[in-house]
């Protein structure tokens, strides 16, 4: 089961309300938390799922359908489907089972043949019309949603922001790269070798907050309005999802909106400024 955004089913199907209109006042959606275990790839799944149609809703309180969330990961081939009479799941996945990109995906299916059924949710085209209803078919979807687990530097930003060097950058210069891999911010040689000796001081002193704030906090700020101008483009690259999953985290917006990135890298970042030496100084 996938995802299709045209896809015309034989019967009614709640979906989003951009992509169609069978239930106009129900709703289907889950709530859906990845939670991974700090230096590892385990992995465990919580979802909440919220169902307004009472017709449906009584198929799954009788046992005839249930919530699935189906789970696939490209890159270790693994795929799985929670299947759930109950609106709150809590899963834990086995360790390495999911790693790149995974992708959820919430439905709620018919678990048996339910002969003639109909909704009172439904659009007011189908008149009094009702269907047969076979094993295994979707009766709601929700958008999938995508995450990506790795087991990178998981210091602030580390699995999303790297640095690397260019003999093509003058001292004092810095610019930004962005790849499928990582967001880098690319600097001279010198300036490269004086980075990884400052680096640690970022979390171990507060002057290391000038670092966070003279170089992090612009180099994220140019990152997010680059992205913006092209979402579409940089959707499969293997920070997109954790990037807009910061977003979320913090009350931003998704990737390739019109956000003001200024205030959201500083959520990001934890209001860095106020880490910085001179506020210190200023509230002792």
């Amino acid at each position: 089961m996938r995802f299709d955004q045209s896809k015309a089913w034989p019967h009614p199907v709640l979906r989003p309300p951009a992509y169609g209109n069978d239930y106009p006042d129900a709703e289907f959606e889950a709530d859906i938390d990845v939670l991974k275990t700090p230096g590892s790839t385990s992995v465990s799944v919580k979802v909440v799922y919220q169902l307004s149609d009472p017709d449906l809703l009584r198929l799954i309180e009788s046992d005839r359908a249930n919530y699935v969330l189906l789970i696939r990961a490209t890159g270790t081939h693994y795929r799985e489907a929670i299947v759930s009479g109950q609106d709150n799941v809590d899963q834990q996945l086995p360790s390495d089972a999911l790693l790149g990109r995974v992708t959820l995906s919430p439905f709620v299916v018919c678990r048996e043949d339910v002969e003639e059924f109909r909704s009172a949710g439904w659009h007011p085209d189908f008149g009094t019309r009702s269907y047969e209803i076979r094993r295994g078919t979707v009766l709601a979807e929700d958008m999938p949603k995508d995450y990506w687990i790795d087991i990178a530097d998981e210091k602030p930003l580390g699995s999303i922001i790297g640095h690397k060097s260019a003999s093509s950058i003058g001292d004092g210069h810095w610019k930004i790269e962005i790849d499928d891999d990582r967001i880098w911010i690319v600097m001279s040689n010198a300036d490269s070798e004086q980075y990884n000796k400052a680096r640690d001081r970022v979390n171990e002193t507060s002057e290391g907050q000038y670092l966070m704030n003279g170089l992090y906090l612009p180099a994220l700020v140019t990152a997010l309005h680059k992205i913006d101008q092209d979402a579409k483009g940089y959707f499969d690259c293997k920070w997109f999802a954790s990037l807009d999953k910061r977003l979320e985290d913090i009350g931003g917006s998704e990737l390739g909106t019109n956000a003001d990135r200024l205030v959201d890298a500083q959520k990001i970042l934890e209001a860095p400024m106020l880490r910085m030496p001179l506020f210190r100084e200023a509230n002792d």
